[in-house]
């Protein structure tokens, strides 16, 4: 259950690929194929490799099992191998690619209406294209990534009214969806760096890796808190963005972004192209500055920043006659402009010297985002906490986190509740903070399976202050798998 998306799509790919992989080696030759040899190869009308009792009209997972080493799953870096060498004849006409898939099982034991476990989950295709490599043309690249993903929202289907995702692999719909498609270009000896095209936000201002399963330790935080305009992960916009680098010191950021709500529609056209939306509702700015010191060799960085939208939208708390919408009962008064400000700051604490990785060790961090209080109905965000990448030489790939973080509920419903539950025509409830911790271990069982184990606390889900809303405490797995 906790892991079947992810070991679904690695039993379609193994038995789908079973008799190609077969009839990449030699008609009785049970000898193991080099590393270049590994993977699946196109089907051809080739002997395939024999083996007792096994009929060739039936299965043939174990002809698939002869034709690969006896260490295969246990050393290859990704499922797939190497494809018989496509990966290094892609890598010679500059094309990276990369296939990876994600599930996150989640199952509440506390909290909600219903006591369930439900999963969502996704594959990534990822390429670049280096065009200087293949083309000539000097310090330009083209980035395409394509995201399917598929599941259900287990905060929803359990009852628990959180303000954040507890899978945050969920979301935007169960479709396929172009992330990027964008046109890179380095300049000056990649003092400049230009992207053009559909971009992520999350992608590419206020960033900070996605360790935690529960949706508030998962940036950009501008999308988590404001996500009615601004699109993270997989929902792409068109946009443009340059980055002025100092060197090893940091780097200064800003772009534009469409303001389009008709990028999260389901449709084909614009989810799963580059098309272009109907008409725009404004344009979103964001700058963001960063200062990235080393301390005794331990590497910093720290990210300020915050964006403006010229679009419209209504007041979350007052209506056109003044009063709050709450007892009005009024549309909110309608105005132009919204903006929000962000930080990230992170910092390695200790690392291995003997591990190669440069982020190995343990790592503290620090995001916090507000947002303007006229429209937005969340208007900030705080989270913080401790990741330790590589256990030393007996473990070099595990490590663990843990983190603690808030949502703010902004304060202007919070007092329009306060006031409507006083006249009798309230909800009768008020909207806070939702207070989330998380834990979890990363067990790199081989170099392309890594297993989650994930333990999440929310308190006061959603904000609610009402004594039948239950604090959750919910289990998770997120299998992580490199296919290619």
């Amino acid at each position: 259950m906790l892991v079947r998306g992810a070991a679904g799509s690695i039993a379609v790919i193994l038995l789908t690929g079973s008799a190609a992989l077969a009839a990449d080696a030699p008609p009785g030759d049970a000898s193991a194929p080099s590393q270049e040899g590994q993977g699946v190869t196109q089907a051809q009308a080739a002997s395939v490799v024999s083996a007792p009792d096994v009929s060739l009209g039936g299965p043939v997972v174990l002809p698939v099992l002869s034709a690969l080493p006896a260490d295969y799953f246990a050393t290859t870096p990704h499922l797939l191998g190497e494809w018989p060498g496509i990966r290094s004849k892609l890598s010679d006409l500059g094309i990276i690619v990369s296939i990876t898939g994600v599930d996150e099982a989640v199952m509440n034991l506390s909290g909600g209406d219903r006591r369930i476990a439900q999963e969502a989950g996704q594959v990534a295709f990822q390429a670049e294209f280096d065009l200087q490599k293949s083309l000539g043309l000097k310090g330009t690249s083209v980035l395409v990534t394509l995201v399917d993903r598929w599941g259900r929202d287990a905060a929803t289907d359990a009852g628990i009214p959180a303000l954040q995702l507890l899978n945050e692999v969920f979301g935007r719909g169960n479709i396929l969806r172009l992330e990027e498609f964008a046109w890179k270009q380095q300049w000056f000896d990649d003092r400049i760096v230009t992207t053009a095209g559909r971009l992520a936000f999350g992608d590419e201002f206020f960033s900070y890796p996605c360790d935690f399963i529960n949706l508030t330790f998962c940036p950009g935080q501008a999308g988590n808190v404001v996500g009615d305009y601004i699109y993270n992960w997989p929902v792409s916009q068109w946009a443009a963005a340059a980055k002025v680098n100092f060197g090893s010191e940091g780097y200064f950021k800003a772009g534009v972004f469409d303001s389009n709500t008709a990028y999260l529609d389901t449709t084909p056209n614009p989810a799963s192209l580059p098309a272009f939306p109907g008409e725009a509702q404004g344009a979103i700015f964001p700058a963001e500055i960063a200062w990235t010191p080393k301390f005794n060799g331990l590497a910093g960085s720290y990210q300020v920043g915050g964006w403006w939208s010229s679009d419209g939208a209504a007041n979350v708390a007052t209506s056109i006659n003044g009063e709050p919408i709450l007892v009005s009962g009024l549309p909110g008064v309608y105005g132009h402009g919204r903006y929000g400000f962000s930080t990230v700051f992170q910092q390695q604490l200790a690392r291995d010297p003997a591990n190669p990785d440069p982020k190995n060790g343990l790592n503290a961090f620090l995001l916090a985002t507000y947002a303007d209080r006229r429209t937005s109905t969340e208007d900030y965000q705080i989270f913080g906490g401790l990741v330790q990448y590589g256990l030393g030489s007996w473990r070099p790939k595990d490590g663990y986190g843990i983190a603690v973080g808030t949502t703010h509920v902004n304060p202007y419903i919070a007092n329009a509740q306060i006031l409507a539950n006083a006249l009798g025509i309230g909800p009768g409830f008020v909207q806070r903070n939702e207070y989330v911790t998380e834990a979890w271990y990363g067990w790199q069982t081989t170099p392309w399976l890594n297993l989650k184990l994930d333990a999440q606390y929310v308190i006061c889900p959603g904000g609610y202050t009402t004594p039948t809303n239950r604090n959750a405490f919910v289990l998770g797995v997120r299998t992580t798998v490199d296919f290619f």
